[in-house]
């Protein structure tokens, strides 16, 4: 299985989604694109490469729109040119972003977000991927309530039970979709990408890869500053 595993890489693209304007985070975004924002002095977006560089992915594309420019100064000068960058489009939806990237590509394909941050073992998900090659494996993590959650009867209002910030057993999508060519010639029948996922699920073609690790997704100035708090757990 680690030989598979070694020679599905070669054949893996890595499509990191960094196109979008990135407006829940002006006005920092006014000026760079959001997967340039620094937590503790480095991109968000270097640490995803650097986190799919440790598990030796190296075909890595990027799909830029917004402020592409910034993006492709920043490749060339901290990786030296050797991860591509694609100009999607400034106004493009995700699903066509992914498209013009598989479109030029052969082999399988691993999707992820420039704005979430996830220490996911590639190893263990292209595994799962290896057991189940007729399907496409969606990333997830479990949901966890902000607040103190109470059961309450509906008769009386009587608390019957309280659960301080509970794990609440909904997962939700984190990115690190795997999927092969065939699946990406289908992309051309829906306009949006979410629309391709529940047409995966309803037709029983989507395993789910349960992360149980960290993870944090950067949309607003409030998740930013949770993210310099958190992101040495990180580099550990």
């Amino acid at each position: 299985m680690t030989l598979n595993i070694t020679e599905f890489k070669k054949n893996l693209t890595v499509i990191i989604l960094c196109g979008g304007k990135g407006q829940r985070l002006r006005p920092l975004t006014s000026a760079v694109p959001k997967p340039l924002v620094k937590i503790k002095n480095r991109a968000i977006l270097e640490y995803i490469i650097n986190h799919l560089l440790k598990f030796n992915v190296r075909n890595i594309v990027i799909a830029s729109g917004y402020k592409n420019k910034l993006i492709k100064k920043f490749i060339s000068q901290k990786y030296k040119n050797k991860i591509e960058v694609m100009n999607t489009g400034i106004k493009s939806e995700i699903l066509q972003r992914i498209k013009k990237i598989t479109d030029q590509k052969s082999g399988n394909f691993l999707v992820c977000y420039g704005d979430t941050l996830v220490d996911i073992n590639i190893n263990k998900l292209i595994k799962l991927y290896l057991s189940y090659k007729e399907k496409i494996i969606v990333s997830s993590y479990e949901l966890k309530s902000s607040f103190g959650i109470m059961s309450i009867n509906k008769k009386n209002n009587s608390v019957f039970s309280f659960k301080e910030k509970p794990n609440l057993d909904v997962w939700f999508n984190i990115g690190y979709i795997v999927f092969s060519k065939k699946f990406s010639d289908l992309l051309s029948n829906f306009k949006k990408f979410e629309n391709f996922l529940c047409y995966c699920a309803k037709k029983n073609l989507m395993k789910s890869y349960k992360h149980l690790g960290r993870h944090i997704t950067i949309n607003t100035i409030t998740e930013l500053e949770s993210a310099k708090s958190n992101i040495g757990k990180f580099t550990q």
